[in-house]
């Protein structure tokens, strides 16, 4: 009688037991499922953004290139107005003076080897206040534009987004390689368009305090059929004022390159917006009124952007990914929908049947599916750990752990092997100015920039760390105190010889002062040791007045 009655009690509802089984194992897969949908869409978004961001960089580095090559001809110009080894005929400046009353000239300043000069008359110069053809400057600024003129013939054909470089004085006169008209008429026309042209202006001492680059877009200076990107900075010599050095991008080849870069997502709305979001370049498909961004959009996206330098968000069905421009005051923008990505009921219909079927099929293997991919990140994950520990994220060298490690272990093998090795202490001259002047984010570019000059110096075997702040450490396995001197003037060199742009408008040179020792000169290979010698003799050479390198006390 007592086992009837527990029977009934252990056994009377096993189907509850089973349900309740099911639906743990029901919402456990369903959660993994989950976590594979969100898996899933981050890894779409994330695909979009990492889209955008190579687009953005490949822009950027054509933009680059061209900010460079203007800086570059901005130096050369000004060594020509400094010292020319080049100089116009006595005919050239007497041709010049005998026809600079006319209303339009051309003057071939080198035997028609360079680009002619084409100008306008005293007349014209003397009624614009943005001009001034001062007597006394004007043959050396003649010789400087007759040197430029080189340069400018040889470099006015370039296959990329850049179309033509030219130059615009506030003498009265104009280089550009892609002028052809001859009639006087036509000279002066083309000279008011370029004086009067914003970039111009934009270079006035009230207006361009810091005499940095800008950027405007508009109706081309130089081709006026055609809109175009124009990247400018002034010419500057003694105080004064000389013109305008500027570098076309046309605004076709930017769209081109824009759809291009998209290779088989074609259907990705992609603009090139300015600073105050009025459309540059677009693809194609952006052309509808609809697919372009709202007021409200415009808004969100310009607080997002006080804040960082890329980003996305989504609103309603569209996901919209953005990256700042490090070279031009403008936004890239991409806009994904729904539509773009699952097109008409049959498209939709055939999603819902394959993750039905996916779902009812896969539900064995699924788990399999989702611990390779949970190991996988976790080793993922233990990679990325690991190289946080090594390596210093900001510049990419060891970081000062890692480095001495290394170092020491080194260090130890040269000198069971016998042979020589070296230490460099390379310490970046008024870094904290850096700082204190333009904001920790110029420091980080003025690292990272130092950072890729040290590693590009170094053969494969040498260590390099960053030790500190701004300092660095260096082994040499191999080299003499002298070979690893040499190496340390090679790195002041290269630092010293660049202008890096930090921000939109200013450039700055950087220098550092280093310090060497070796170990047969120092009769130690004890590695501590010898970053003491070369840490004192790095303070010895700011000293003697920073930017130099000492290997002797």
């Amino acid at each position: 009688m007592l086992k009837r009655t527990l029977n009934p009690t252990r056994f009377r509802h096993p189907g509850r037991v089973v349900n309740l089984c099911f639906a743990i194992v029901l919402l456990c897969s369903t959660l993994l499922t989950w976590r594979e949908v969100v898996v899933l869409e981050n890894a779409y978004l994330a695909g979009q953004r990492n889209s955008l961001d190579t687009i953005a960089t490949a822009l950027d580095r054509h933009l680059q290139y061209g900010v460079d090559r203007l800086l570059f001809y901005r130096s050369a110009m000004e060594e020509a107005l400094e010292a020319p080894v080049i100089t116009p005929s006595q005919e050239a400046l007497a041709a010049f003076f005998a026809q600079r009353d006319s209303e339009g000239w051309l003057l071939n300043v080198n035997d028609k080897r360079g680009v002619p000069l084409r100008g306008v008359s005293d007349d014209y110069v003397e009624q614009n206040p943005y001009l001034n053809r001062e007597e006394e400057r004007l043959n050396q600024e003649l010789t400087a534009a007759s040197e430029f003129s080189y340069l400018m013939n040889s470099a006015s054909a370039d296959p990329a987004l850049q179309r033509n470089m030219f130059y615009t004085s506030r003498a009265g006169f104009y280089l550009s390689p892609a002028a052809q008209e001859q009639e006087e008429a036509r000279i002066r026309a083309h000279y008011h368009r370029l004086v009067n042209h914003p970039y111009f202006s934009a270079h006035s001492k009230r207006s361009n305090p810091t005499r940095g680059v800008r950027w405007t877009h508009s109706q081309s200076p130089v081709h006026q059929a055609d809109r175009s990107l124009t990247a400018s900075v002034p010419l500057d010599h003694e105080q004064r004022w000389y013109g305008v050095l500027a570098l076309d991008f046309r605004v076709d080849a930017v769209t081109q390159f824009l759809l291009e870069s998209l290779e088989e997502d074609h259907e990705a709305d992609i603009v090139l917006y300015d600073s105050h979001f009025q459309v540059i370049a677009a693809t194609k498909s952006t052309t509808h009124r609809g697919r372009l961004l709202s007021a409200e959009q415009k808004t969100k996206l310009a607080q997002m952007m006080k804040k960082a330098t890329e980003g996305d968000y989504r609103q309603g069905s569209r996901f919209i990914s953005w990256a700042r421009l490090s070279y031009f005051d403008g936004v890239l923008v991409r806009v994904d929908t729904l539509a773009q990505s699952a097109s008409g009921e049959f498209g939709k219909i055939t999603l819902v049947l394959a993750l039905l079927w996916l779902l009812f099929t896969s539900m064995l293997i699924f788990s399999w599916v989702v611990i390779r991919r949970m190991v996988h990140d976790m080793y993922q994950m233990q990679h990325h750990l690991q190289w946080r520990a090594w390596y210093d994220t900001l510049t990419r060298l060891y970081n000062r752990g890692a480095f001495f490690e290394r170092a020491k272990n080194a260090a130890a093998r040269c000198r069971e092997q016998n042979q020589p090795c070296a230490v460099i202490q390379l310490d970046l001259d008024h870094f904290k100015s850096v700082n204190d002047r333009f904001g920790h984010q110029a420091g980080d570019r003025v690292l990272s920039h130092a950072a890729g000059l040290v590693s590009q110096t170094l053969r494969a075997e040498d260590i390099a760390g960053r030790v500190g702040g701004e300092e660095f450490c260096i082994l040499l396995p191999g080299a003499t105190r002298d070979e690893a001197e040499r190496v340390a003037e090679r790195i002041r060199t290269r630092l010293n010889a660049r202008e890096i742009l930090i921000t939109q408008n200013t450039t700055l040179r950087i220098s550092g002062s280093l310090g060497v020792s070796g170990a047969q000169e120092e009769g130690t290979y004890d590695f501590e040791q010898l970053q003491l010698v070369a840490d004192r003799r790095l303070y010895l050479a700011k000293q003697n007045g920073r930017n130099g390198v000492r290997a002797r006390d």
